[in-house]
């Protein structure tokens, strides 16, 4: 009898998949010899013993510190499962040479729209115009509403500042041409050039900051951009401009904001993201009227979370048949390993 060839493990870690979910993506390891570990996510200890001989990763909820990748005896490639990877020591995998990848695409749409809806809610001052209603001041003294309310500006007269001109920026850019509004990008990677090409100008953080009315944050975290915007930055910003965040929470200090907030150095801002997550009840931001939170729900359309699904699967079986993954982020090792493009 002929030699049953090892298969190959993959171990997504995070929220187990409910299993008609699950099928039709275990069909497609299993189609590349591949079977599929389903691993709850709880702690670096456990997580080491169930990935150590695991071929190919899918991170749905863990974290992948240098302990933990330098614990991995035969791993080729660990895919992120969402935009943002700065759950994975990306350098410490590069090391090793284990391939990382993100979905880069799966929710831009839904993330670029999500920005622009708190834009506007924020510059039509919606959420007071909501709660007049609601709570009667509306029937009960007019005056008084339009007091409160304060001066609206006509949104065409408005510039947008994006903060990062990667594939969500220039979405949001693309998205807000109707508007009418002048657009700023601030973006030390991206030329003036490439700017121009999508009606944008490129211009340094700090001017973006004092020109536009709207100001709304599109970059990764990393030790660059944790805290880039603080008391400094905000200082910059006019007092009736408003700051949108749907990328991760820990760009804003937040302490800093909430201070601007309540001296009214900014005028208001429009938040999906926070430090910390859940959003704790005794955060000050819940408190004011002038802020707009969700709950970390920018990427949520029944189409980007079927692909938040199936996409990593689809990188997996990439990797595990010798092609390059789609969202390649370590892309140094292109130079020094042999996979094709197919």
């Amino acid at each position: 009898m002929g030699e049953t060839m090892a298969r190959l493990k993959v171990v997504r870690v995070g929220q187990p998949l409910p299993a008609a979910l699950a099928a039709p993506e275990i069909a497609k390891l299993a189609a590349v010899g591949a079977d599929l570990t389903m691993h709850p996510y709880s702690g670096e200890a456990d997580l080491i013993a169930a990935a150590r001989d695991a071929e190919a990763i899918i991170n749905a909820g863990g974290r992948f510190p240098a302990s933990v990748i330098d614990s991995l005896d035969r791993c080729r490639v660990i895919v992120q499962g969402s935009v943002g990877y700065d759950a994975i020591d990306v350098e410490a995998a590069t090391t090793k040479d284990i391939l990382v990848a993100n979905l880069f695409d799966y929710c831009i749409e839904e993330v670029a729209e999500h920005a622009i809806t708190l834009t506007l809610a924020l510059g039509r001052r919606l959420n007071f115009m909501q709660e007049v209603v609601r709570n009667g001041l509306w029937r009960r003294d007019w005056n008084l509403m339009r007091q409160r309310l304060g001066p609206v500006e006509r949104l065409s007269t408005q510039t947008l500042g994006i903060v990062g001109f990667g594939n969500i920026g220039k979405l949001v850019a693309r998205k807000s041409r109707g508007m009418g509004w002048r657009i700023l990008a601030a973006d030390p990677f991206v030329a003036p050039a490439v700017g121009h090409e999508h009606g944008v100008e490129i211009v340094p953080l700090e001017a973006l900051l004092r020109e536009s009315d709207f100001v709304t944050l599109h970059v990764f975290l990393n030790a660059q951009t944790r805290h880039m915007i603080g008391a400094p930055q905000l200082a910059m910003m006019k007092p009736s401009a408003y700051l949108v965040n749907t990328c991760r929470g820990p760009i804003i200090d937040e302490p800093a904001l909430s201070e601007a907030l309540r001296a009214g150095t900014i005028a208001g801002a429009g938040l999906d993201v926070f430090e910390v997550e859940p959003i704790e009840a005794a955060n000050p931001l819940l408190e004011m009227e002038n802020v707009i939170l969700t709950p970390h729900t920018a990427v949520y359309s029944r189409l980007a979370l079927e692909l938040n699904r199936t996409q990593p699967f689809d990188e997996v079986a990439r990797v595990l048949s010798g092609r390059w993954p789609r969202g390649l982020v370590n892309r140094k090792l292109r130079e020094r390993l042999a996979l094709t493009d197919g």
